[in-house]
């Protein structure tokens, strides 16, 4: 099953993406078998972006937890 993106909570941004990457193949085929759908087939190059941003957002979601949950920047 999909998970929605909430705009307020990158967190779930992340999951979202996680989930996408798990669901590539079926996705993809269920955007390939439906006409209206067909011009938001992903290209590997986009696929491969999310890897690295969910990548990225791993690693800040990680640092969040271990903070209980305070925002601490690391930049």
């Amino acid at each position: 099953m999909a998970i929605r993106d909430i705009i307020t909570r990158w967190n779930y941004t992340h999951a979202m993406i996680e989930r996408a990457l798990i669901l590539r193949k079926a996705i993809d085929n269920w955007v390939f078998a439906t006409d209206e759908l067909k011009p938001l087939l992903l290209t590997s190059a986009q696929w491969n972006m999310l890897e690295k941003l969910g990548s990225i957002l791993g690693v800040r979601l990680y640092s969040y937890s271990r903070n209980d949950g305070k925002e601490v920047s690391d930049l």
